[in-house]
Formats: structure tokens, C-alpha cells, sequence
């Protein structure tokens, strides 16, 4: 059986092997039964291999040898100049080439050896039985390649046998040496050569490699294992030529005739094939096509007749070497090169003269032949050379020609669909070539994290050993963010380069002891230096040492920035800066008075600008001013550097190396404790920063039956049990006991104000300042100092004497958070407007303190009615329906096309469509 006969058959087999799957599955790897593979899912199934050197050198000496072999066997064909290059190369051997043979060697008993020996020349012309024994003679480079498969596809199987998972490890180690049948053509293109010769060399090569793969799996029983069909399905002639696209035009005879052409709806023979149809009925559908297809037809018999002449020539030759009768030659062509020779069977048919001197040396020699076989041979070329026709009825019966072509075609359907199906699962492959892990390949593969496919006799997959634990370190630094606002990015770069990076990388340097990433178990190692981290892994015990020289450096750093903010220096400096800001802040709040006397009384202010927008705009002045204050006072006097240090304990971590071509080389470490500590040391810093934090949140007035009442916080920052929250707020501040007179009149006070803002009035009560650390009033006449924007001033000065009997509740100003955008309640409603909106809090948000409105026009004015309402909310009312303007405005829609646009629109794509495939069926007809 042939190697076009073996394909209808393994298809078959594949589907039996498939168990009721789809073909494409059956072919896919699955992680399931892998014994280690990456990837998150199935669909992101990624399984690292790495082809050894040694492997990859006997392929490249394997591939030279057989070419070189090639070109001595067929030097008829090659110009002077280039024969004389190849003497040039290295490896190049004239006197290694055997004499011509196209029959076993009488020394070779192995039946799988014999059938190599046989297939050979039947798969490609240019090869034949003694080129071939020449390529795997012994101590030979394909000895070597041959030799090399035949072990690794052994410790495949015996890896697969005692996986018990039944892993196909055999198809796996198939499928990754696809990639040298890719590398194959870089190879030949370093070897000088025409381009006319070296398609049809490289499909020899291509041949000959495909001949030794098959022979090292049938010796290895690799088609007869359990996963047999995968391993046949990998093994095929269209994946060592490279594709469709180098199988064309390369006189290869693997599907029984040569396509000088490419196969017309090939991909719609592959598709029936994905869907379950069998090689009978392509065969069958290619038939009915070429019955109605004059041009495929003929193209078709010339095939047919070219391979069936050469099946004539080929059974000659070897009739004989065993049966000592006369082979058929012409003159200037010996029976071997009419045979193999490119090109040399096609110009003898093309010409009448020879075809004439071919019918008549056929003619006698079948008068003259003794055995049977070579007779009717003989008569059969005779009788083809004498009715060949260029053009004109066929020299065989159509039937035969449509039948033989058809499974051919079929033939070829079932590889070109395998040869998808491959590269498909090919992509789950991860070729590793040793840049991507700062360890290389060989730490890799000891750690049993991909597998190793090369000629040495070791696992293929070493067993995953425990991964090795040690500690990580993560060291963050506090305020980064607002130091970097403030004093800008060259300041804090050098600020961190000299007080953070360079203490922490020296106390590092002290524990490191010179450790090639973390192969010295004593020492640490530097994973990832951030703009305000760094991150160690290494020895636990060296973690903590370095996480008490990095307290030391930072301590020390404090006490002398303490020495330094108490000399004389920075204290005239920092005076220096309040004088400068007092003077403008104050130049800045009489500007304010004055635009805020204008809009009381409702005048345009003297400077010609509206008096809200003047307002808005020396408030943002003035906080600017702070800010520039502050920068420049922590510029002068220096800030404590304060970080938070976590070290976490696990396993160690994963280097990824990335080399780009712009970026260069990079290197990530990965692992899940690094992230931890992280988190941890983040966490730890916000810790530490909450001890410093002031909390301004608004209280209950009063407990309820006895019970302690926590304080109010901000929507959606409620504090959890043990931790802090985002706002800082680590535990309930309870009431303490002793109320005082008058709760339930200020508790019943409260509910009627709750009801009328819709529970937007903060909760206040009286000796507030004995319970909560809140910021104290501003003096009369000056602006509040910055507080946090969530919190809202509400000054207690000066509420209306007797008014609702709320003189008792005078004190000082307080702070609180509103629990959203809300109407804010305040005493008395003191000369405070009836709602805040967000961001406000930046500017000043009360007025000085003056009588009350009445509590008709208040309420008016609370709940949006009147005539002022408007102005005060900024004009910002809209109507009941939803007001949306557009720009610029949207283009009209084009109207809907009449059937006569349709008739003519549809009219002209049919016309373009004729017109191109009568420019296409033009061009085929004049390159043909």
C-alpha cells in the first residue's frame, strides 16, 4: 500500500480515534491530559517545548547532506559555476554518493527499512534507493537524524505509557518538530543554487526527511501505540514541504501524480472533509466535476499519463537490477536519467522526434524482452509515445484517468485538511528558546516546567520538584503622591535617590553575597525598584535585617532633618515665606470683602467684572496661595520620610525576560507573596497614617436608651471591624455618659429639621468639643485654615439670643461631614446659605454672621421657591423635560433609495463581477 493509498485509510482511523468528536478536537491538544502546561483556561492552552541543540544540529547536517547528495546525483542539470560553489561548502562530499539504484540493498532484511527503500522513488523522481542508502549509511548525517527520532519517539512512548493521565506524548513530540521542517528552507537558501532547480530539490529534501520520519516511527511502533493515528496525522509529506504552497510545481509523486498547477476548490474538498465526509465520496464529487470541466479534464490526463509512464519506467528499472532484462534509455539519456532527471520525461514527450525514437526503442525492446512483466511494461510506453498528443484525445480511457485523479485529489483533501487541523494545534505550542527566563532553558527544565525534545537519553519532562519558599519584602513610601504635587518630579527624584534608593540599595548590598539570582540561598535578591517601592526576595532572616536598616535610615533621616529645621536658617527662611504669604493673603481677603459688599448689595463691582465670577476667581487665587505656601514651607523645613515594610513568605519568584527592539531587554518578576506584601505594606502605611489623621465626623446628640451611639461617617466609608477605613476612621467614637439637661427638647428640635431637609441636617449636639478632636475656630475676620474639602464649616458664633431657645448651643466653630450633597442643617439658620455644593468647601462657605432671614422666607428659599431662588442655585433650573442641545447639529438622514437606485446600484456590482471573471478566465488562459 502507497503513501496516497494510507491516507483514506488513516482518515478513518482518526475518526474511530475521535470517539463520536469533531476531527479539529480530536486533533487539539488537551491540558487535561497534559502532565504540565500554562495557560489560564483550555482555550489559552500553552505548552512550553524546547528542541536541544544537539537534535537541531543533526537536522541541520541531515538536510545539507541529503542536498548535497542530490546535486551530485543530478549534476546533468546544473550549471558549471554552480557545481563549482557547492565544492565550496562544507560537508560537501562527491565520493559519499552510491551508484544508482532503485531496489533495497541485498543486505537489508528489516521490512520497515526495505519499505523506506522502496517508497522512496515513488514519493519523488530525484530520489532513488542508492541516493537514499548513501544519506543513512552508517556513521552518515541522516544515520544520525534517523537515529536521534527513532530514540526520542521511544522515551515518548515510554513517558505516555506510564503517564496516568495518557498523555500523547509521542504526537506532542511530533507536533513541536514541525518547527525544524520551517527552518529546513532557511537552510537551502544558504546554499547557492538556481531557482529552477531548487523547488524541485527542496521537495526531494523534503521527501527524503518525510521517508525517515516514517521509517523512525515504524520502527519505534509509533503508529501502532494507542495514540497511532495523531502520530501518522503529524507525520506527512505536505508538513516537512512547508505547505500547499511549496508542494505545487515540485514534481513530488506522494498522492500518485505530480500537480504541476494548483488544485482548483481544494479548500471546499477540505471543508467536506471537516465535516464528515469520506475519501469515497470526495473521490466520487471530484469525478462529477471533471465530467463537466473540459479544461480541468485535460489537464488532468496529462497528469495521469506523465505518472503512469513514469510508473512504466520505474517498474523497468527495477525488472532490471532482479531480473537482468534491458532498461530503456535514449541517446544522451540513461534509463535512471529519463527516470528521476528534472524536466527530462516532460521535454522527451514534448518533442515528436523523441517521442518517435522512444516508441521505437520500446517496440524492440518488447520483442526482445523474456519476462512477461517487462514485456507488457515495453509495449505500454510504446503504444503512450506513439498516440501522445499535446492536444487531443487522451492515450488513456477517460474513466481510468477521472478514477485516478480523483483519489489522488482525495488523497491530497485529507492532508491539506490535517495540515490545518496541525498548525491549529500547533499554536498551543510555546517554543522556548531561552530568552524568556533569566535561568535559561536548562533551569527550566530541571524545574520541570517544559519539555525538553533532543537526542540525549533523559526524560523528556523532568518531575515538578518543590518549589523552593522564601521571604519577599515590599517597602512603600507615605505621601508620594501629594510630595510630588508640591514639590514637583525633579525635586522628589533626587529628594528619593538620595534619603530612599541609595540607603536601601546600600544596606541591601550588605546581604546579597553575590547571588546569581537567588542560587545562593543565604543572600536577596532586588525583584522591582517603583517610583516610590522597592522589592526584595531572598533569605527571611537577611529580609528582617534589611527591614531594621531601612527603619535606621529612615529614623536617621528624621532626626536630622529635626537638627536642621531648628536652625537659624530655616527659621528666617520659613519666616520669610509667612511674611510673603500674609501680605497677599490679606491684600486677597480685602479683595473678597469688597466683591462681597458689591453682591450684597447687588452692584456691579468698581473693576467693571461680575461679581460672582471675581469672587470665584480670587478664591481659587487665594487657594492657590496656600498651596504655594505650603510646598515652599516643606521645601525649606523638610518632611519626615515615613514608609511602610511588609515581608511576606512563600515561593520564590518567576523572572520573565522580554527583549524589545525599542525598549531593549526587560525583566519582570512574578509571583503571588511579592503581590502580597504589597498589599500588606500598603495597607500598613495607611495604618500609620491614620494615627495622624483628625477625625471630623459628625455625632449623635444624644444616646439611646442607655446605649453609647457610634459617630456618623461619610456614605460609604463605613469603618470595618478591626482596620481602618478609607477615610481614616478606625474605631466607633461613643458617647460618653451624662447627657445634660434639655436632650429630648434639642433631640426633638433635631427630628423636626430632619424631617424638613429630607435627613440632610448633620447631627450636632452641645460640648461637642469635649468628645471629638475637631479643628478649632477661625478668628474673627480671617479665613478658616485648609481643611479637608469633605468637611464643612458651620460657625457656632453668634447665634440670635432667645430665638427657639437656642442660645444655650454657642461655641465654637466645628467641622462635619455631610453624608452626601444635601442641604446642610446649621443653628438657628444664622446667615448661612440653605445649601453647599460639592467642592465648595475649598472656598469659604459662610458669610460673616448676621441676623437670621425669617424662618418663612428661609424655608422659602430651602426648598427652591421665590424669586432669588433661581439666582442663588446659578441659573442652573431646568425645565421638566430633559433640554439637549447638540453641536454641531447632526446631518438630515438621506432619504431611502428608489427601485430604480436599487435596480442600477445591484446592475452595476453584476456587470463587475462579469467583467472581472472574464479578465480572470483571459489571464489563465494566456499564462497557461
Amino acid at each position: 500500500m502507497g503513501y496516497a493509498d494510507e491516507r483514506p485509510a488513516l482518515l478513518a482511523r482518526l475518526r474511530q480515534h475521535a470517539q463520536g468528536r469533531a476531527l479539529q478536537d480530536a486533533l487539539r491538544l488537551d491540558g487535561r491530559a497534559l502532565r504540565f502546561h500554562l495557560g489560564t483556561s483550555l482555550a489559552d492552552l500553552r505548552v512550553p517545548v524546547a528542541i536541544g541543540p544537539d537534535l537541531r544540529r543533526a537536522f541541520t547536517a541531515a538536510v545539507r547532506d541529503l542536498y548535497f547528495l542530490l546535486c551530485t546525483r543530478h549534476r546533468a542539470v546544473l550549471r558549471e559555476d554552480e557545481f563549482d560553489q557547492l565544492l565550496l561548502q562544507d560537508g560537501f562530499d562527491s565520493k559519499a554518493l552510491r551508484p544508482v539504484s532503485f531496489s533495497p540493498p541485498a543486505n537489508v532484511t528489516r521490512e520497515n527499512v526495505r519499505r523506506a527503500f522502496t517508497e522512496a522513488p515513488e514519493l519523488h523522481p530525484a530520489l532513488d534507493a542508492g541516493l537514499l542508502a548513501s544519506w543513512i549509511a552508517s556513521a552518515r548525517p541522516g544515520r544520525l537524524w534517523v537515529g536521534a527520532l527513532n530514540a526520542l519517539l521511544r522515551r515518548a512512548m515510554a513517558e505516555a505509557a506510564a503517564s496516568d493521565r495518557h498523555e500523547p506524548t509521542t504526537y506532542l513530540m511530533l507536533l513541536s518538530l514541525r518547527a525544524l521542517a520551517d527552518e529546513a528552507h532557511g537552510i537551502l537558501r544558504k546554499v547557492p543554487l538556481g531557482q529552477a532547480m531548487h523547488r524541485v530539490f527542496h521537495a526531494a529534501v523534503a521527501t527524503g526527511l518525510l521517508v525517515a520520519a516514517r521509517l523512525a516511527a515504524r520502527e519505534a511502533g509509533a503508529f501502532d501505540a494507542p495514540g497511532g493515528p495523531l502520530s501518522e496525522a503529524a507525520t506527512q509529506a505536505l508538513s516537512w514541504m512547508g505547505g500547499l504552497r511549496h508542494f505545487t510545481g515540485s514534481s513530488s509523486h506522494a498522492y500518485g501524480i505530480a500537480f504541476a498547477d494548483p488544485v482548483l476548490r481544494l479548500d471546499l474538498y477540505a471543508q467536506k472533509v471537516m465535516q464528515g465526509a469520506s475519501a469515497e465520496q470526495l473521490a466520487r464529487d471530484v469525478n462529477a466535476e471533471m465530467a463537466d470541466a473540459e479544461g480541468a479534464s485535460s489537464l488532468a490526463e496529462r497528469a495521469f499519463a506523465l505518472a503512469a509512464v513514469r510508473a512504466d519506467l520505474l517498474h523497468l528499472l527495477r525488472l532490471s537490477e532482479t531480473a537482468r532484462t534491458p532498461a530503456l534509455g535514449l541517446d544522451g539519456l540513461a534509463p535512471a536519467q529519463l527516470f528521476g532527471s528534472p524536466g527530462a520525461l516532460e521535454r522527451v514527450l514534448g518533442s515528436p522526434e523523441r517521442r518517435k525514437e522512444m516508441q521505437a526503442r520500446a517496440k524492440a525492446a518488447a520483442k526482445a524482452a523474456s519476462n512477461d512483466e517487462a514485456r507488457a511494461a515495453l509495449q505500454s510506453l510504446a503504444r503512450v509515445s506513439k498516440e501522445w498528443r499535446e492536444e487531443g484525445p487522451s492515450v488513456f480511457a477517460a474513466a481510468d484517468v477521472r478514477d485516478g485523479t480523483g483519489r489522488a485529489i482525495s488523497a491530497l483533501a485529507v492532508d491539506a485538511t490535517l495540515e490545518k487541523l496541525l498548525d491549529q494545534a500547533e499554536l498551543s505550542l510555546l517554543h522556548r528558546s531561552g530568552q524568556e527566563s533569566a535561568d535559561g532553558i536548562d533551569a527550566e527544565y530541571e524545574r520541570g516546567r517544559l519539555y525538553r525534545v533532543g537526542a540525549e537519553e533523559r526524560p523528556l519532562l523532568r518531575a515538578r520538584a518543590t518549589s523552593l519558599q522564601m521571604g519577599h519584602l515590599f517597602c512603600d513610601v507615605k505621601d508620594f503622591t501629594r510630595r510630588t504635587a508640591f514639590l514637583k518630579e525633579a525635586v522628589v527624584a533626587d529628594f528619593l535617590s538620595r534619603e530612599f534608593y541609595t540607603p536601601i540599595l546600600t544596606a541591601a548590598t550588605r546581604h546579597h553575597h553575590g547571588a546569581d539570582h537567588l542560587h545562593d540561598k543565604g543572600g536577596i535578591y532586588l525583584n522591582n525598584l517603583l517610583g516610590d517601592a522597592v522589592s526584595f526576595s531572598g533569605d527571611v532572616t537577611a529580609l528582617v535585617a534589611l527591614a531594621h536598616d531601612i527603619r535606621r535610615a529612615l529614623n536617621s533621616y528624621a532626626r536630622r532633618l529635626d537638627s536642621e529645621s531648628s536652625s537659624e536658617v530655616v527659621a528666617k527662611s520659613i519666616a520669610s515665606i509667612e511674611q510673603r504669604t500674609s501680605a497677599r493673603r490679606s491684600e486677597l481677603q480685602k479683595q473678597i470683602a469688597e466683591t462681597q459688599a458689591a453682591l450684597h448689595k447687588g452692584l456691579p463691582h468698581e473693576s467693571g467684572e461680575e461679581p460672582r465670577v471675581r469672587l470665584s476667581r480670587l478664591h481659587l487665587e487665594l487657594s492657590r496661595l496656600e498651596e504655594e505656601r505650603e510646598s515652599e514651607i516643606a521645601l525649606a523645613a523638610g518632611e519626615k520620610l515615613e514608609a511602610g515594610i511588609f515581608i511576606s513568605y512563600g515561593a520564590a519568584p518567576e523572572v520573565a525576560t522580554f527583549e524589545d527592539h525599542v525598549f531593549g531587554s526587560m525583566k519582570v518578576a512574578i509571583a503571588e507573596k511579592i503581590n502580597e506584601s504589597a498589599r500588606l505594606a500598603r495597607a500598613r502605611r495607611a495604618v500609620l497614617s491614620v494615627r495622624g489623621l483628625r477625625l471630623t465626623a459628625s455625632l449623635d446628640p444624644c444616646p439611646r436608651r442607655g446605649r453609647a451611639r457610634r459617630a456618623r461617617v461619610p456614605a460609604g466609608r463605613r469603618p470595618g471591624a478591626g482596620r481602618a477605613d478609607a477615610a481614616g476612621v478606625r474605631a466607633a467614637i461613643r458617647r460618653p455618659a451624662g447627657a445634660g439637661p434639655g436632650t429630648a427638647r434639642r433631640r426633638r428640635h433635631l427630628q423636626r429639621r430632619r424631617r424638613a431637609l429630607g435627613g440632610g441636617a448633620a447631627r450636632v449636639r452641645r460640648r461637642a468639643r469635649r468628645r471629638a478632636d475637631l479643628p478649632a475656630a477661625a478668628p474673627a475676620g480671617d479665613l478658616a485654615p485648609p481643611v479637608d474639602h469633605r468637611a464643612v464649616r458651620l460657625s457656632h458664633a453668634g447665634p440670635a439670643t432667645g430665638r427657639r431657645g437656642l442660645a444655650g448651643l454657642a461655641g465654637p466653630a466645628r467641622a462635619l461631614r455631610p453624608r452626601g450633597t444635601r442641604a446642610v442643617q446649621g443653628l438657628g439658620e444664622d446667615g448661612r446659605p440653605g445649601r453647599l455644593r460639592d467642592g465648595a468647601a475649598q472656598f469659604r462657605p459662610l458669610r460673616p454672621p448676621r441676623p437670621a432671614p425669617p424662618s418663612r422666607l428661609a424655608g422659602r428659599a430651602r426648598t427652591g421657591r421665590g424669586r432669588g431662588a433661581a439666582a442663588l442655585r446659578g441659573g442652573r433650573r431646568m425645565t421638566e423635560e430633559k433640554q439637549v442641545e447638540k453641536f454641531p447639529p447632526p446631518e438630515p438622514e438621506r432619504p431611502e433609495p428608489s427601485f430604480k437606485q436599487y435596480l442600477i446600484g445591484w446592475g452595476a456590482i453584476f456587470l463587475a463581477l462579469v467583467a472581472l471573471g472574464v479578465l480572470l478566465g483571459v489571464l489563465m488562459r494566456i499564462l497557461r
